[in-house]
């Protein structure tokens, strides 16, 4: 049986140059009936195979595309310079190296998270909410123009900006019970 470990850390047999890629993102074997599998180790981005993120084990057949994060792994030869081949083990590759480009697979499309966004706007903190509205109004034609990265980024900023709005509402809100809290107090002592 045949093992070749992939990640970023220098630790790999293969390490990717790529910020989507786990420390020890997968494994690629080949077993003693020659069939080939690629494992994904719980990595955080996935492994995917034809476009499909897989976890756990997946059989491989020779025309299978796997990537990780941005980069599409020849993953055949990989396995044929651990049995002698012509490839070195221990290279370091990046998302575009080999002159291969196939055709990139996005990752699963991120939550824009414009539900929450509009409850915010309209029960917590108007102008804050609007600008969660505003970046989560942009993630879809992001994603379906191919901006994955910015799809990604814009669903952050949607999330972030709704979080601060609803936690200045949250804040508001409890100052104002405070308020009331106080002034009846005041009226019914005096």
């Amino acid at each position: 049986m045949k093992v070749i470990k992939v990640g970023r850390s220098s630790g790999n047999d293969i390490v990717i140059t790529d910020s989507y890629v786990g420390r020890t993102h997968c494994e690629f074997i080949q077993d003693d009936s020659g069939n080939y599998w690629v494992v994904d180790l719980n990595s955080k981005n996935g492994t995917f195979v034809n476009g499909v993120r897989r976890s756990g084990k997946t059989k491989l057949n020779s025309n299978d595309i796997v990537r990780i994060g941005n980069t599409p792994l020849p993953w055949m030869s990989y396995l044929k310079s651990a049995t002698g081949g012509s490839t070195d083990i221990g290279t370091v590759v990046g998302p575009n190296d080999g002159g291969y480009n196939p055709p990139v697979i996005p990752p699963a499309k991120p939550n824009n998270y414009l539900a929450l966004a509009i409850l915010s706007t309209i029960f917590c903190c108007l102008p804050f909410g609007i600008v969660s509205i505003v970046f989560a109004s942009k993630v879809d034609n992001q994603w379906n123009s191919g901006d994955y990265d910015g799809a990604v980024e814009s669903a952050r900023k949607a999330k972030t900006w709704f979080w601060l709005s609803f936690g200045l509402g949250f804040i508001l809100d409890i100052i104002i019970i405070i308020y009331y809290v106080v002034v009846i107090g005041v009226t019914f002592l005096s």
